[in-house]
């Protein structure tokens, strides 16, 4: 009889460990991990992806067997152990102590602790006893399933709480000294990009370099001859009649090839419009794709707010701004509020 309740302990616990290290095993795995044992392994990290994907099914298989592992363990125990121990209360009481305290460190604290720790080897030895969980409680599994959903509606997936998630990760990474701020800003401001209007980021049309259409190479180097911009609007009659952009490097290459006389249209390139409303990772994913590095910004009645360069979304990911010795300033924003302040006050006076 000794030997049969030791038996049926040992049994009970071993089983109850198990599902409780899977559990915490397939829980705490993270996506990179699987990815990584995909490459060494692939059928076991494709198994063990399937299992994390479908993960309720996955933790109903477990808990399922887990639960019948505990009742029929304690019924069988019990019913040994007062077959051992007769009517002495004290040695029942003792032992259920005892059992209770080996159930609670063996089989669940110790279990999910190593499989926490150690959850990427673990992973590889025991995919395959939890597909074989999953295949012996299918049948319960799938009740689980209907009868949770008939109670509660699945929900649909939100992108925002998973971006929110990382960012928090990038910041507790920062913390714990994981990732360096510079890295964990990086991660925070790319994320946040779709929050970002273009009309934060813009240069305001204010402090918008243009040039007329009609002037002749020759003509911009007479009247600016050190242009401090890569890639310049042209304009028919007014700012808000934008035809194309011309590149710097392209009037440069006018002049040395000896033609001046060339009016600057001539030389002009296609020009992309952004509305001052879209926001700033929609603006990137245009630019990426038309092959531009400047834009024109119109606002809802179709004038021009500015101008927005990748440059400029560039900067709002690294959080600072990129400074040439040539360049006007080293924030076009705050030139153009310097400038509407003083024009202010010239008018108040």
């Amino acid at each position: 009889m000794t030997i049969e309740l030791v038996l049926a302990i040992s049994l009970t616990i071993g089983i109850s460990a198990l599902c409780s290290t899977l559990e915490a095993m397939i829980l705490s795995i993270t996506v990179a991990e699987i990815e990584s044992l995909k490459e060494k392994k692939p059928k076991k990290g494709k198994l063990l992806e399937k299992f994390k994907i479908e993960l309720e099914e996955t933790s109903s298989a477990i808990l399922s067997l887990n639960t019948i592992a505990n009742t029929l363990g304690a019924t069988l125990v019990g019913g040994l152990a007062e077959k051992t121990f007769g009517s002495q209360g004290n040695s029942l009481l003792i032992f259920a102590l005892g059992m209770t305290l080996g159930i609670l460190f063996f089989s669940e604290i110790l279990p999910k602790n190593l499989a926490v720790s150690y959850r990427y080897e673990m992973a590889q030895k025991l995919v395959i006893p939890l597909a074989i969980v999953r295949w012996c409680m299918a049948p319960i599994s799938k009740i689980c399933k209907v009868t949770v959903r008939a109670i509660v509606p699945p929900k649909d997936k939100q992108t925002e709480s998973d971006e929110q998630e990382i960012i928090l990760l990038a910041q507790k990474g920062a913390k714990e000294g994981t990732l360096t701020s510079e890295e964990s800003d990086l991660v925070t401001n790319a994320l946040q990009l779709d929050n970002l209007k273009v009309e934060e980021i813009m240069t305001p049309r204010t402090v918008m370099f243009a040039l007329d259409e009609t002037l002749t190479v020759e003509q911009v180097f007479r009247e600016h001859p050190n242009i401090p911009f890569a890639r310049i609007p042209l304009t028919q009659e007014n700012i808000d009649h934008v035809s194309g952009l011309v590149r710097r490097r392209d009037l440069h290459s006018a002049i040395v090839d000896g033609k001046g006389k060339k009016t600057i249209r001539e030389l002009s390139r296609e020009v992309i419009f952004v509305p001052e409303n879209a926001t700033a990772d929609k603006a990137l994913r245009l630019l990426l794709n038309e092959h531009c590095q400047l834009s024109v910004v119109v606002d809802e009645y179709g004038s021009v707010a500015g101008v927005l360069a990748m440059e400029d979304i560039i900067e709002s990911i690294i959080g600072q701004e990129i400074f040439e010795h040539d360049d006007i300033a080293v924030d076009m924003r705050e030139l153009a509020k310097r400038r509407h302040e003083s024009q202010k006050l010239k008018k108040n006076k």
